[in-house]
């Protein structure tokens, strides 16, 4: 043990200038293949919690019916979104008798001006059953009412962070809000629910549906929400939506549906596979810089052996085994690898939280992925440190003790 703390304050004085700034570089690579695991992993894996978060809170029970058709030309194979769903489809789900209410969804990008201020926001038409389907419940106010919906009348409620954006913390309700030329009264204010994705649902403006296409000219919706029935089997609800919507189109058993019937549970199984694929490709980027990581430090362990080949001979000469000169030049090269992953992980802690703060996400930082990014970055000192530590081990006393 005294011998190998020598080493490493034999190392640490850094005796030869060029080597130092070698092994510091070396160092630094290992930190940035760490950090870049870390970081990428972290991230990717907080996203998918907030998604699933999200997703959850419309309730086990909801069903999305969305548009979609079939290719399988040229590159782009399987669904591919379109535009929307026609708006007879929204009637067809609401009257069959297996779905107990459902609720059209038109989302479009816009702008929402007061006064002088002007924000860019997601303008989401909707109707008065999208909160309890969405599990999105006011903090002040109204959402929109039926009799809204009949008159397409220009009133809004305003997601959870707009009120202080656009009025400075005064009450809203009751003020107006210009969208798309025109003028809105709001008339609700939404609790606050966060992120899903990298989109803030609380910077959204919610319009009655019938107001949304007007307004933009589309007479169609992206998504419907539905619920089944009080008992229900979401699964079974599903496929009697699936069947009810093919015969109110009137395809045939062998035509391809142009919609698609999803429930939690299946988007969510969707979005886990995904973002697995996802996760190993990003381990293999990590992985790729902490390579390149460990041919630096085998190119400063080469190089090292080269500078010190008179010491060598000297241990040799004065009774230090092949062995022992070894575990020398490997210790030094697992040291660099060990301070370059202590410091990546520092620096992939904060880069995560850093990223988490501004998009406003709660960390959620696995110890797997930190045991495997040191698991590899170790795995990299001790293959790229052998090399080295074996040719230094090699070298005949005699030819040492004659170098230079």
């Amino acid at each position: 043990m005294a011998a190998a703390l020598r080493q490493i304050a034999s190392f640490l004085r850094l005796r030869h200038g060029a080597f130092g700034v070698s092994s510091l570089l070396a160092t630094l690579g290992v930190a940035i293949g760490v950090a870049n695991i870390i970081a990428l992993i972290t991230v990717t894996d907080t996203g998918r919690q907030e998604m699933l978060r999200n997703l959850r809170g419309f309730g086990a029970e909801t069903l999305f019916v969305t548009p979609y058709i079939e290719s399988t030309e040229g590159l782009f194979l399987g669904a591919n979104a379109v535009a929307f769903l026609p708006r007879e489809n929204l009637a067809q789900i609401k009257e069959l008798p297996e779905v107990e209410a459902a609720a059209g969804v038109l989302m479009m990008p816009g702008h929402v001006g007061h006064a002088e201020k002007r924000l860019f926001v997601t303008v989401e038409g909707a109707e008065p059953g999208y909160p309890a389907l969405r599990g999105h419940a006011m903090q002040a106010g109204r959402f929109i009412s039926p009799e809204d919906e009949a008159s397409r009348a220009r009133v809004c409620s305003l997601g959870y962070v707009l009120p202080e954006q656009l009025f400075g913390g005064e009450d809203p309700l009751g003020k107006q809000v210009v969208i798309k030329g025109e003028r809105f009264e709001v008339v609700g204010v939404m609790i606050e629910k966060g992120m899903i994705g990298f989109e803030s649902i609380d910077t959204r403006v919610f319009i009655p549906l019938s107001t949304a296409q007007e307004l933009y000219g589309l007479p169609g919706v992206h998504v419907v929400l539905a619920r089944g029935r009080a008992g229900s089997d979401p699964k079974d609800v599903r496929d009697a939506v699936y069947a009810g919507l093919r015969l109110a189109k009137g395809l045939a058993p062998g035509d391809a549906a142009d919609f698609s019937v999803s429930t939690i549970e299946e988007l969510t199984g969707v979005m886990d596979r995904t973002l697995g694929i996802f996760r190993l490709l990003l381990y293999g980027v990590g992985s790729v810089a902490l390579l390149v990581a460990g041919i630096g430090i085998m190119n400063v362990m080469l190089m090292q052996v080269i500078e010190r080949t008179r010491e060598i001979g000297v241990r040799r000469a004065v009774g230090a085994s092949r062995l022992g000169i070894l575990l020398q030049f490997l210790f030094e090269a697992l040291w660099q690898t060990a301070a370059g992953a202590l410091a990546g992980v520092l620096l992939g802690v904060l880069a995560s939280l850093l990223f988490c703060s501004l998009v406003g996400w709660q960390l959620h930082l696995a110890a797997g992925t930190v045991a495997i990014a040191v698991g590899f970055s170790a795995s990299v000192g001790i293959i790229f440190g052998v090399y080295p530590a074996i040719q230094a081990a090699s070298l005949k006393p005699i030819d040492c003790l004659r170098y230079e």
